[in-house]
């Protein structure tokens, strides 16, 4: 993220809470309640932002979600924000392309391949993995460390110990099963961030990593897809 958009967005969390706010200090995890943001106050910071930005507001009400984090802001600002030298990206890109632009970053938003999974828990990241299935398929298998919350079960009540602060990542089987959808979308609804594991334990287990339960695998080795980012 260029420093110009995080400088930016520095001065809006200043306008709103009324006073400096250092943003180097922050990793783009911190959730912005813990800055003194309430739900209030971070619509302002976004509506403010995207008029100022020449932006219709009712155009893109129905795909935008409020920022729960400083790495949320910092993506909604970089979408719209332009650089004043260059040319406003709505006249460079036409709109059919800018829609599956957007589409492509709404999936690196929502999901999460199991490459990227296993190194967030290697880097200790915080985040929880939610296994949505039933209680007895969790027994079976299921992802080292992954919770058990099966999507029948889960209401307000239920979720009245989790904190909101991670980052949750639902899963089920794979693609012949929708319990990590149904998870997400009610961990969503819910208040929490929430990604989707694409291909489920299946794709868990044939990228090579270990399982636990009491048909539990371990680790194999696989082939590199070659889709991590190079190094630098």
């Amino acid at each position: 993220m260029s420093v110009a958009v995080k400088e930016s967005v520095s001065k809006y969390l200043e306008e709103a809470l009324g006073r400096p706010v250092d943003i180097h200090q922050y990793s783009d995890d911190t959730t912005l309640n813990t800055l003194g943001l309430d739900s209030l106050l971070t619509v302002g910071v976004l509506v403010s932002l995207l008029e100022d930005s020449s932006v219709d507001v009712g155009e893109y009400a129905d795909s935008l979600v409020a920022p729960s984090t400083l790495g949320d802001l910092f993506a909604i600002a970089n979408r719209f924000m332009a650089d004043e030298h260059a040319t406003p990206v709505a006249e460079e890109m036409p709109r059919e392309r800018r829609t599956q632009l957007e589409f492509y970053q709404e999936k690196l938003a929502y999901e999460i391949d199991s490459a990227d999974l296993e190194a967030a828990l290697a880097s200790g990241q915080e985040l929880v993995v939610v296994d949505g299935r039933s209680s007895e398929a969790y027994a079976v298998e299921h992802i080292p460390g992954a919770i058990s919350i099966p999507h029948r079960s889960i209401s307000q009540s239920s979720l009245t110990g989790l904190s909101k602060s991670p980052l949750y990542v639902t899963y089920c089987d794979g693609i012949g099963c929708n319990a990590s959808t149904k998870t997400a979308i009610k961990l969503a609804t819910a208040g929490f961030r929430v990604k989707e594991l694409i291909g489920g334990l299946d794709w868990w287990k044939r990228d090579g990593h270990a399982t636990d339960g009491s048909a539990g695998q371990a680790h194999r080795h696989h082939i590199d897809c070659g889709c991590a980012d190079a190094p630098v």
